[in-house]
């Protein structure tokens, strides 16, 4: 029983650690426009750069808040893989 829970929770972990990363890689797109529009010279456009950005900055500190919590996955002899 004990050895299902562990083999259990080394797959949850894998799980949250592919979501990151699937997660992380869908935002990218959006951090870069995000800085493209800040560079804008029409002050509406800054700021609606810098409000994407924001946006973008807060859930990489979400994804990051989730990697303490539960740590990178696991290869199949239990060790940590980043």
């Amino acid at each position: 029983m004990e050895q299902n829970t562990q083999l259990r929770v080394i797959e949850l972990e894998r799980l949250i650690s592919e979501l990151r990363h699937d997660l992380r890689g869908a935002i990218s797109p959006a951090a870069l426009i995000a800085d493209r529009l800040e560079r804008s010279d029409d002050p509406a456009i800054r700021r609606s750069g810098k409000t994407i950005g924001g946006v973008v900055e807060r859930i990489l500190a979400i994804l990051d808040a989730t990697s303490r919590t539960v740590p990178p996955n696991r290869g199949p002899e239990g060790e940590r893989h980043s």
